[in-house]
């Protein structure tokens, strides 16, 4: 080799390295949807899926298996993600629902500054590819709350495999998307090729995926893998995870090709828990499931890769949480953070260099609605759906809380409430502290309220004069919060029939039989000149399935079932008299509540409410697997 040459590598390594040094990091945060703690390979508690490119990050950086988020659902999750804030400071405690017109303002406060806004008045290019559940009016757009690039959709759930339109349609800008592809492989694609566009100067990309939440709805080719999987339900969702991996593969090699790993800080989070009955997604070891204050509701995949400038291969046990993510990120931006903004979350940086040994935060805590929790330390304080507290609206206290040393107990089994009373005393004074640092929710999953009307709204709600859990007859009411949460689940319903003689025209019973929901989330079960049908509201989009023979006379039980996959059975007097498959489960639990032998609330089917049954409903049940 010729001494100028080596002079002149020498040169262009030197520059290399210049160059290297003065640049701001990228900043690539992945955020998975319901995917439990316990999925991921590289986790430890199951390998049934390989997940070899997410794993990928947790073996390059440093995984937090103490990593939270500040809500056990999708929307005030994020809502905490993108302001570094707890979102009950503003009113975002519950899902705003399903994507609301226009003209409604439900969404991420417009007083809150996003990290998108923070990045972008650094210098950052900033990208947001997939899903956003922050509101739909035009104010709450991600190209209004400071990111150049949007491609995605505004609601809380999209189908894998179809465009959608109206509000909830997949949008590049503001413009619909007429045929996107898989929709996991298409944010991957968008997020990968703007990475392309941006190389030359810092950017940021915000890819919260919509895998692998409900609907089950998968490709051939991720399918084919897992045929030996027993567990209908667990292969479906097997292959929406393998395609979450590839896809996230997919990015992480953009950045490698184009040497940017070292000028990229990565984050990988899921939003929260897994609904482990309705999609098998598996919260390992931890107590509960999405939408619950226990352990398998807000502990996540949390994992941070800086290669170059963090450690790669650490454990940490630390408690932090979500919030973490918008300061650590400003800091490695050289941005300087001002106290006025009242951020939450702790720049983790100093603690992931080792710089910083004691635990990042004092205490973090939850509330949503009357589920309570905090975590100081190794001890939780908890009031969760899982043990029995109400889920929904309602306002919350201390009172009866259990008390757990997760460093003993990270399944929450034994409740030393009784035998540590300083320690409930110490946290529920904690807990009350920061609780009153809160606002009142904007909205609760009854649907839309302003601050301190939940309370008179809730009153004015017809009140359940029946036992949750049936059976039931015709005039059985139950409220919202108390009717059985058929979201996201398959489910069967029996009834009982009477007085079906008798009748002006006894070949031509009519009216509900059994209804939750109404034009939005929903099934009911009717009758349609004579036949028995079930209609079933997605999104306000209605499928129902209608028989081809009339019901008999007298007395008769008929049934639906409405399987995972879609699938829809009828039956009357034990005999198949329809089938036929709909698009897929109901996305959310209904705000209207269960009515028996009528549709009181807003219809679910094709009809005027309340269509009463020209009939009896004796018994009627609903069972979930």
């Amino acid at each position: 080799m010729k001494p100028t040459y080596i002079i002149g590598v020498l040169f262009a390594g030197l520059l290399a390295a210049t160059a290297h040094a003065g640049r701001k990091p990228n900043i690539l945060l992945i955020v998975a949807d319901d995917l439990g703690y316990g999925e991921l390979t590289g986790q430890g508690f199951t390998k049934d899926i390989p997940t070899p490119n997410i794993d990928s990050i947790l073996r390059n950086g440093t995984r937090f298996t103490s990593g939270y988020v500040s809500g056990p659902y999708c929307s005030p999750t994020r809502a905490g993600l993108m302001t570094g804030r707890y979102q009950q400071r503003f009113g975002h405690e519950f899902n705003p629902g399903p994507p609301v017109a226009g003209t409604e303002s439900i969404g991420l406060a417009l007083s809150e500054t996003t990290i998108g806004d923070r990045l972008r008045a650094a210098g950052y290019a900033t990208g947001w590819f997939g899903k956003s559940h922050l509101g739909s009016a035009p104010q709450f757009h991600p190209q209004k709350r400071g990111f150049d690039e949007f491609y995605g959709f505004l609601g809380g759930a999209h189908s894998y495999v179809n465009a959608g339109d109206g509000v909830n349609a997949i949008f590049h800008g503001s413009e619909p998307v007429k045929d996107p592809g898989y929709l996991t492989e298409a944010f991957a694609r968008e997020a990968a090729a703007f990475i392309e566009k941006k190389k030359d100067i810092p950017w940021f990309v915000y890819l919260p995926f919509n895998a692998v939440h409900a609907p089950l709805e998968t490709l051939t080719k991720y399918d084919k893998p897992f045929a030996g999987l027993s567990d209908p339900k667990r292969r479906k969702f097997a292959a929406l995870l393998a395609a979450l991996d590839d896809s996230v593969g997919t990015v992480l090699s953009k950045v490698h090709d184009l040497k940017l790993e070292e000028d990229t800080l990565i984050y990988f989070i899921s939003d929260n828990g897994g609904p482990t009955p309705s999609t098998t997604s598996f919260n390992g070891p931890l107590k509960g499931y999405k939408a619950q204050t226990s352990e398998g509701g807000i502990r996540v995949p949390f994992a941070i890769q800086w290669k170059g400038t963090l450690p790669a291969g650490k454990t940490d046990d630390r408690p932090v949480i979500q919030l973490d993510l918008l300061p650590t990120s400003l800091a490695a931006a050289g941005v300087t953070i001002d106290p006025a903004w009242k951020l939450d979350g702790v720049n983790l940086l100093p603690y992931l260099k080792g710089e910083k040994s004691d635990n990042p935060h004092a205490a973090l805590f939850w509330r949503f609605g009357q589920q309570i929790a905090i975590r100081k330390g190794d001890w939780k304080l908890v009031k969760s759906a899982a043990d029995g507290t109400r889920n929904g609206a309602g306002t919350a206290t201390t009172e009866g809380a259990r008390l757990y040393n997760l460093s003993a107990d990270i399944g929450e089994k034994s409740d030393l409430a009784a035998k540590e009373p300083a320690k409930v005393k110490e946290l529920t004074d904690l807990w009350n502290t920061w609780n009153v640092t809160l606002v009142d929710p904007k909205w609760t999953p009854e649907g839309p309220r302003r601050a301190g009307r939940a309370k008179a709204a809730a009153g004015n709600a017809t009140p359940s004069n029946a036992a949750l859990t049936g059976p039931w007859k015709s005039g059985d009411v139950l409220s919202g919060p108390d009717s059985p949460d058929v979201a996201n689940k398959a489910f069967s319903v029996t009834a009982d029939l009477d007085d079906l003689d008798g009748l002006d025209d006894p070949q031509a019973p009519s009216g509900v039989i059994v209804a939750i929901g109404g034009k939005l989330h929903g099934f009911s079960l009717h009758a349609v000149d004579g036949k028995l049908a079930l209609s079933l509201r997605r999104d306000g989009k209605l499928s129902a399935v209608v028989a081809n023979t009339s019901l008999p006379t007298g007395k008769v039980t008929v049934s639906s079932t409405l399987a995972a996959d879609g699938q829809v059975t009828l039956k009357a007097a034990g005999k198949q008299v329809a089938e036929g498959k709909f698009p897929g489960l109901i996305l959310r639990k209904p705000g209207e509540g269960l009515t028996v032998g009528n549709d009181g609330q807003s219809a679910v089917g094709d009809y005027t409410g309340p269509h009463p049954f020209s009939g009896k409903v004796t018994h009627a049940v609903i069972t979930t697997p």
